[in-house]
């Protein structure tokens, strides 16, 4: 027993002895020899190169003092930047019995001058990932990738200063250049708290954020508390709640708060495309499920507008998914500018191709279009236009490889309808517009009801707006476009507060008889025009008042937004005050100049063709308006008496007075 016992003192004695010899020579050993060795083994395990270019320097004890200067961690090979981190000095304690059970447990990590780049190619692989075909990279991406939160190191305290976080995605046109003073947590009660501010996109941007403890965002089963304030440019964000399992985002149950001056604002923040809006408040809940973010609860106004609804977005495809049901209660149509290119803030405030033009010459926001996919549904329950109140507009947007449709669109307007379809494709290399619109019995009378001159309006109009055009602005669509355009308003009237707005010598002119006061009665007015390469030009325009046929021929250009219009008034019976030489619309859609040129002769306006040519297009008209109706009734007559010799000496329908017969011989004795 006696050598057992004296063998056990030998073997204590040699592990003191060995343990004494490795202290001795850990201590006095210089740690900057094994500089080259670490960051050799850094390298392998990112498949980056890691250097240390400073000193290297440990004092042993508990907890062990580790101190690096001159950290440098290298950048993925497609990036021009050759530093992906690097850090100035590395101050951190790290206690060593845990490192037996596999735990790392930093009483305190101080990080001075960090600087951090986070960035995405234009193909989307993010230098951040280290991960590759080559097994070492797989290791690596897996040890950057916890599974949860208990995965993550005990930090009790954390001090970053002088810190420069920068992130950059050119796909979509983010590159936030953020400063980060100060981020300090520690145990119990304590937060962690981070500040930074910089620059996102070229606009100002700052950020506050604040959770639980460093402590119990790696222990604590209860949710992450989480609170989050953000301003970048005018727009202003704040998130507060918390994340279940913050490592991997899920349980993710935040209040959000976003406001601003203009929602396309937040195209390059959350990649959504929005038009341009007047001033928001959005409020609503934020959660996750899988790659799915979903906000719901919305509730907010945008402009004169509320809207409420739910929207989501999924990340899991090659684009983002984002689908919506949203609604407006009440929804003022100047807030709907910004889907023309206009701006909702007025004229003048969106770019045109010139002075006096009112054509947006936005371009086409094929950066938007092409960036996400999209589902949404819309309805405004009451649209509120500045002459009366509309009914439910109803749409659905689908956005698929840059092509957006508007499928079903329908807006109800004074007991009618306009609706229809409108198709932009921004997937081709010149974007495209495709416009199919019916419009259907609006009835004049109530589409002004909540106007002073309601009573005095009537009629019910038709039509059909069919256009095509391409180009990479609004102006350049519109001046490229082909199509027709017609309408029909079938026995009406038209409020005297109108006619006032004339010169009452240009309609003395025109043969329109005038009753003081009161608004001016007419059987039926017609506008058909077909569109050529941008040029519009009339096949008819025909207003028929019950003394006078007025009829317009001319063009307008949508290129250069110039009128040359020629009106002319052609009494059915004679009249002792109307002189019926023409009157000429020019200038521009912004700009019209109407006048009067006394040099032409009255013979001249009463030389104009006869009847039955000048009402022959209507023909084609009411066909096109809606084929085998009756919904024109006087306008059909209108017709039917200018294709019939037989009728022609009714002139037009109406009253029966001032009834005149085509004169013999005349085109309007023509077959037709």
């Amino acid at each position: 027993m006696a050598v057992v016992k004296w063998i056990g003192y030998g073997l204590l004695g040699l592990v003191v002895t060995v343990t004494a010899g490795v202290g001795i020579t850990l201590a006095v050993f210089d740690w900057n020899d094994a500089r080259g060795f670490i960051a050799r083994q850094a390298s392998k395990a990112l498949n980056r190169e890691v250097a240390i270019d400073g000193d290297l320097n440990v004092r042993l004890g508990d907890p062990l003092r580790i101190r690096v200067e001159g950290l440098r961690v290298a950048n993925a090979e497609w990036s021009d930047d050759k530093t992906m981190a690097e850090l100035r000095v590395l101050d951190l304690q790290l206690r060593p019995w845990p490192l037996l059970r596999g735990d790392f447990e930093f009483p305190e990590i101080r990080l001075t001058g960090p600087k951090l780049l986070l960035e995405k190619n234009r193909e989307g692989a993010a230098n951040w990932n280290f991960g590759g075909p080559d097994p070492r990279k797989e290791a690596a991406k897996e040890t950057v990738k916890p599974e949860d939160r208990t995965d993550l190191p005990i930090i009790e305290t954390l001090v970053v200063a002088e810190g420069r976080l920068r992130f950059r995605d050119p796909t979509r046109k983010i590159d936030i250049d953020s400063g980060v003073n100060t981020a300090v947590g520690g145990n119990g009660d304590q937060e962690v708290r981070l500040e930074g501010k910089g620059d996102f996109a070229g606009k100002p941007f700052t950020l506050t954020a604040a959770g639980g403890s460093l402590e119990y965002l790696r222990d604590d089963p209860k949710p992450y508390p989480l609170r989050v304030e953000t301003a970048i440019g005018k727009t202003r964000g704040k998130i507060e709640g918390s994340i279940a399992e913050p490592v991997l985002l899920e349980g993710v149950d935040l209040s959000v708060e976003l406001r601003g001056d203009d929602l396309a604002d937040v195209f390059p923040i959350l990649g959504i495309p929005v038009p341009t809006t007047r001033p928001y408040a959005i409020s609503g809940h934020l959660g996750r499920e899988g790659d799915v973010w979903r906000f719901e609860g919305m509730n907010g106004k945008v402009g004169e507008s509320d809207l409420s609804g739910q929207v989501a977005v999924d990340l899991g495809g090659e684009r983002p998914r984002i689908t919506g049901d949203l609604t407006s209660r009440k929804l003022a149509a100047i807030d709907l500018a910004g889907f023309i290119g206009a701006s909702p803030e007025g004229r003048g405030d969106y770019p045109t191709k010139g002075r006096e033009r009112i054509i947006p010459a936005t371009e086409v926001p094929l950066e938007k279009l092409r960036t996400a996919d999209m589902d949404v549904k819309f309805r405004g329950e009451h649209v509120e236009a500045p002459f009366s109140t509309l009914d439910a507009l109803d749409a659905r947007a689908k956005l698929e490889n840059g092509r957006l449709v508007l499928d079903p669109l329908s807006l109800g307007v004074g007991g009618g309808r306009v609706a229809g379809t409108a198709v932009l494709d921004g997937g081709r290399k010149t974007p495209a517009l495709d416009v199919n619109l019916d419009v259907r019995q609006i009835k004049l009378a109530r589409l002004f009801r909540e106007t002073a001159f309601a009573q005095e309006m009537g009629g019910t109009a038709s039509g059909r707006i069919q256009l095509k055009g391409q180009g990479t602005t609004v102006a350049n669509i519109l001046g490229s476009s082909d199509g027709k355009l017609g309408v029909a308003v079938d026995g009406g009237r038209i409020t005297s507060y109108a006619v006032k707005g004339l010169k009452t010598n240009i309609l003395e002119t025109l043969g329109v008889v005038l009753s003081g006061d009161k608004p001016l009665p007419f059987n039926c007015l017609v506008a058909d025009v077909t569109v050529k390469d941008g040029l519009v030009e009339s096949r008819a325009l025909v207003l028929d008042t019950p003394e006078t046929l007025v009829t317009a021929d001319g063009t307008i250009n949508l290129r250069s937004e110039a009128m040359d219009m020629t009106v002319l008034g052609r009494a059915k019976s004679p009249q002792i005050f109307a002189t019926h030489v023409p009157v000429h619309v020019r200038g521009t859609l912004g700009a019209p100049d109407i006048g009067v040129n006394a040099t032409e002769s009255a013979a001249r306006g009463a030389a104009a063709v006869a009847l039955g040519v000048l009402l022959t297009p209507l023909a084609s008209v009411l066909p096109f308006l809606d084929p085998g109706s009756n919904e024109q009734p006087h306008c059909g007559e209108l017709v039917r008496n200018a294709r019939s010799p037989s009728n022609s000496s009714t002139g037009s329908s109406g009253t029966g007075k001032g009834r005149d017969a085509a004169p013999s011989g005349s085109p309007s004795g023509k077959s037709q």
